[in-house]
């Protein structure tokens, strides 16, 4: 059916827009979109378009707990005693480890690194973790700081306070009710100024690097070289992988790991990107982050150890550099197959392929051998197939993994309207434990509350779409005319980059548009390929990724349609032209 969403046009202060467009020599369109985003001052656009790090950079000592873990992290340094980065193993824990671990052994500490691997440890600060970390080493660190996660580890931190080891937590996630009796904790959750309080875990490391330096100086420790560049890439990458909003300096690390990439891109990530993308990339941007690098990043983790990611992020040998881009590529293969395959049974076993009735207030799947294909899931890649399924069918997804005692590991992904967190709360009666955030979260089923955990799942889904969070609701950022659709707009638009959560692309709207060709394409023909042809007879191809099952829906329409889109370049057979992008599509004056 078409559209699939309710359509809203962008609400902006039109006077402030005009001034924009005149003020910084914007096309209205692209002025429109800025003060629609709140940008509506010519100095807050100046700043947003050409973000510096000396400029817009906070003081790492106005970020809460910064100074206090950097000072006693040098006490630490100039007494000699061993420092743990215990991290995570996904591409957020692993390029925070790598920042801090840098950070520290570039003023003299003695580091190690350690990362948990998914089975059987679990996400973060855990016992089962805790054990082999400490295990391995024969001999109790005098600190043991965290990077992205520990917030939630109370009894873990008591723990390690009773070993006599001194607990720093760095961490981005939601806190519970009860906090970790660490030495310092530093969360922007808890307390941070405007434009740091969306920071991701190795953003959150960042500053603490950041801090280490200032206090160094500030004490006479340090007259070293600032460590800003060297740490960029990691940070960049993982602000983009980690979803968090591209705002405030999680848009300033982003947009300054781009800008320098050819500087301070270390040589573990240049092979990595050379094996990712053969051909060479002209243009890094957000989507070389999050779709090329990250979620290779990511493939150590669910695949093998993070270790190996890891040591890429931190490697100086360019052979050994190249060594470690080959494996992470072989991950990234093995995951994409054990994804599909997941994809496969998961559409099957909750009827988003029409064979197993209506899907609910939520999609709630799980390897519990009832199901074809449902045995042996893998538990590193269930949050991809969430929000896989979550996307399909417009509501939250939960992917339940169990092992041979009948417990569950699961992620959650939820859209626009909906609380991954508040869900999960309604459902803790048959969960042994859950955490997260408001999109996404992961979560531990007990022994045979599977479908207990469905049922008070499903109904804390239906109580929020209720109250909302069923409307899937579309922000169209402007109508355009069709002689507007053009590369010299996308190049205008293009100055609001870096784009992702927080700052998406902006999605134009076109109206009264005639459907001249819509073919199915790809391997198997899973996405939809068109050529519009506008009023005034130009045509544009475009393309609707994942959308080959509405063919017949388009088809069947006929007529004039109403096309939202991102505006992106084509560089078909070598000649550049506006292509659309489609989001959504519905018969003209029905949207």
């Amino acid at each position: 059916m078409l559209p699939k969403y309710r359509w809203e046009d962008a609400a902006a202060d039109e006077d402030a827009a005009r001034e924009l467009s005149v003020a910084l020599g914007l096309p209205a369109p692209v002025a429109r979109v800025l003060a629609a985003r709140g940008v509506t001052t010519p100095e807050a656009a100046a700043a947003f378009l050409s973000p510096e790090l000396k400029a817009h950079l906070g003081h790492p000592f106005e970020f809460p707990g910064a100074r206090a873990a950097a000072e006693r992290l040098w006490a630490a340094v100039r007494e000699g005693r061993e420092i743990v980065v215990f991290g995570d193993f996904d591409a957020d824990g692993v390029a925070a480890a790598a920042v801090l671990a840098t950070a520290l052994r570039h003023i003299g500490g003695a580091v190690e690194v350690f990362l948990p691997v998914r089975e059987p440890e679990g996400y973060g600060l855990t016992f089962a973790a805790l054990e082999r970390c400490l295990l391995e080493r024969g001999r109790a660190p005098g600190v043991l700081v965290t990077v992205d996660c520990g917030i939630g580890s109370v009894a873990e931190v008591d723990y390690l306070r009773g070993k006599g080891i001194e607990v720093i937590i760095t961490d981005h996630h939601e806190p519970g009710a009860e906090l970790p009796q660490a030495a310092v904790l530093v969360n922007p959750r808890l307390a941070a100024s405007k434009g740091t309080e969306n920071l991701c875990g190795a953003g959150v490391a960042f500053k603490v690097a950041h801090a280490l330096v200032e206090v160094g100086k500030a004490e006479g420790w340090y007259q070293g070289a600032n460590l800003c560049g060297e740490l960029l890439a990691a940070v960049g990458l993982a602000t983009v992988t980690d979803v968090v909003p591209l705002t405030g300096e999680n848009r300033l690390f982003v947009s300054s790991a781009l800008k320098h990439w050819g500087r301070f891109a270390g040589e573990g990530l240049r092979a990595l990107l050379s094996r990712a993308s053969p051909r060479t990339v002209e243009t890094l941007d957000a989507y070389t982050f999050g779709f090329l690098l990250g979620p290779r990043i990511n493939a150590a983790g669910r695949m093998d150890s993070a270790m190996v990611a890891y040591e890429l992020l931190t490697t100086r040998d360019r052979d050994r550099a190249a060594e470690l881009a080959v494996r992470l590529e072989g991950f990234n293969g093995q995951r994409k197959g054990v994804e599909e395959r997941i994809i496969a049974a998961a559409r099957l076993q909750c009827g988003l392929d029409g064979a197993a009735g209506a899907v609910g207030a939520a999609v709630v799947v799980g390897s519990d051998g009832r199901h074809a294909g449902a045995a042996g899931w893998h538990p590193g890649v269930l949050g991809i197939v969430a929000a896989r399924l979550s996307d399909a069918a417009g509501r939250p997804a939960a992917v339940v993994a169990f092992d041979e005692t009948g417990a569950g590991r699961g992620s959650v992904r939820a859209g626009e309207g909906y609380h991954a967190l508040k869900a999960l709360t309604a459902a803790g009666a048959a969960l042994a434990g859950f955490g997260g955030h408001e999109r996404a979260a992961g979560f531990h089923v007990k022994p045979g509350a599977f479908e207990q955990f469905r049922q008070l799942f499903c109904e804390a889904c239906a109580g929020q779409a209720a109250a909302g969070g069923a409307v899937r609701r579309l922000t169209v950022d402007g109508w355009l005319e069709p002689g507007q659709v053009s590369l010299e707009l996308y190049r205008e638009q293009q100055r609001l980059a870096p784009f992702g959560m927080g700052n998406p692309a902006p999605r134009w709207g076109l109206r009264g548009v005639t459907v001249e060709r819509a073919q199915p394409v790809g391997a198997s023909g899973e996405h939809l390929q068109f050529t519009f042809k506008l009023r005034r007879g130009e045509r544009l191809r475009g393309v609707w990724f994942r959308h080959g099952g509405v063919t017949e829906d388009v088809r069947a329409a006929g007529g004039l349609f109403d096309v939202v889109f991102e505006l992106s370049r084509s560089d078909f057979n070598g000649d550049s032209s506006a292509e659309l992008k489609v989001v959504d599509m519905a018969p003209a004056g029905k949207s």
